[in-house]
């Protein structure tokens, strides 16, 4: 059994049938397990800094599990969330508002984009400001192009509060790391690092996988099974491009699911500073800004900042989803920063340099760009509302599909990952066990 991708969703995949006593190799292009996690420790931070995965949203069951099994706690995000605009700052409005709008999305009703949704005013002038709310939290929360993002995707199911996922959010302070980690454990050197698959030609119970190995050696592997754990912007690519896999045949069923999906883009800035810049300025309303955990900047392109509260340490993070990213990953380095520390001098009315002076360094990790990943997480395209249940199905008993990007309900997410790979390892087993 060969499984393409050491994500959690591929580690946790290859440890069910481990577990289960079938022969597992895990084929890794990177030179780390994780995938879109990225945990990073620096000696000068009392923390570990996430460039990818930093949340666990809602129940997230399976990936709760995980955390118990490795002794890992979570922390809830108490911090206040605070908006400012032209040296304005005051508390923001709670997602209520974009609730409301939310709530109005009729699931019985055809498909359409969610700006095709507000283009229908729902709520009405009552709402006005609440639309355009809920416009910038879906390109934040989603990454996604509100011109694109199928509404049905992102309706609430019935009592439940539509961004209930980003209000109930932990972290990790002892790094999301430890998840692939622990979901690696047993699995020694069936992960197979550097290791960079091309193509997968297969048949009804065959399946020939060839990859890249270092120094240019060609590696080629022949299994019952493949499970196939690679990112949606990966599945997308053309074959021949940098990190593309072609699939030989190209299953007809799976093409049409990943068609109807698409990945998001985010830009992402961690910042150390000396002291927050926002220290000594007085808000208009409200109290103290100490407990300060979301900024939020209406005139972006960084909408929001948030810090490591409870923790009282000056690091935040600068965050840009949707159609916006993609013109900021195209940007240098150093031109990103002065454009993130512009945005924010901006909205906090303080020259630029009172900012750049507290800044002591800067992480980031361009997911957009990567070739192992080409953006953040995947969406659903208007339209596309079955599509993750397509890709979920297994092809003739010989390919299966795992990842976010294949679960219905909390695709996007570490937990949806997780529970995609257990998910393809039950339709592993139950294949190998009706021959």
């Amino acid at each position: 059994m060969v499984v393409i991708g050491a994500g959690v969703a591929g580690l946790a995949a290859a440890r069910e049938l481990h577990g289960l006593g079938r022969e597992v190799i895990v084929l890794e292009a990177r030179d780390r397990i994780g995938g879109r996690i990225l945990t990073v420790r620096d000696p000068r931070v009392p923390m570990p800094l996430e460039l990818g995965a930093e949340f666990v949203h809602g129940e997230a069951p399976e990936t709760r599990r995980v955390l118990r099994e490795a002794a890992v706690g979570t922390v809830a995000l108490p911090g206040e969330h605070w908006s400012a605009t032209g040296g304005t700052l005051r508390p923001a409005q709670a997602l209520g508002g974009i609730d409301q709008v939310l709530s109005r999305i009729d699931p019985g009703a055809p498909d359409c984009s969610l700006s095709e949704f507000l283009a229908q005013r729902p709520g009405g002038r009552r709402l006005a400001a609440a639309r355009q709310a809920t416009r910038m939290f879906i390109q934040g929360f989603d990454a996604a192009d509100p011109d694109r993002i199928s509404v049905r995707s992102i309706a609430a199911e019935s009592g439940a509060q539509p961004t209930g996922a980003a209000l109930h959010s932990e972290r990790l302070f002892q790094g999301y790391d430890h998840v692939p980690g622990h979901l690696a454990r047993g699995l020694g050197d069936r992960v197979r690092l550097g290791t960079v698959v091309s193509g997968i030609a297969w048949r009804r119970g065959s399946a020939n996988v060839t990859a890249r190995v270092r120094r240019g050696r060609t590696l080629r592997l022949r299994a019952r099974a493949a499970v196939v754990t690679l990112p949606l912007g990966v599945l997308q690519q053309e074959p021949g491009g940098p990190g593309a896999v072609e699939l030989e045949p190209d299953p007809p069923s799976i093409r049409r699911a990943i068609d109807a999906l698409t990945m998001g883009t985010v830009t992402h800035l961690t910042f150390a500073f000396r002291e927050f810049p926002w220290v000594g300025l007085e808000p208009r309303r409200g109290g103290p800004l100490d407990a300060l955990g979301f900024l939020h900047l209406p005139e972006g392109p960084f909408h929001v900042w948030w810090t490591l509260q409870p923790l009282r340490w000056p690091i935040a993070v600068a965050w840009c989803g949707g159609p916006a990213s993609r013109a900021l990953s195209r940007l240098p380095r150093r031109e990103l920063e002065d454009t993130a520390v512009r945005g924010l001098a901006r909205a906090l009315g303080v020259p630029a340099r009172r900012v750049r002076d507290r800044v002591i360094r800067t992480w980031t990790h361009d997911w957009n760009r990567d070739p192992f990943s080409r953006g953040a997480y995947s969406y659903t395209v208007a339209g596309g509302v079955r599509a993750a249940r397509g890709l979920a199905r297994p092809v003739e008993g010989t390919l299966f599909f795992a990842g976010e990007a294949s679960h219905q309900d909390e695709s996007g997410t570490v937990n949806g990952a997780i529970a995609s790979g257990l998910r393809a390892a039950r339709q592993v087993e139950a294949a190998l066990r009706a021959g």
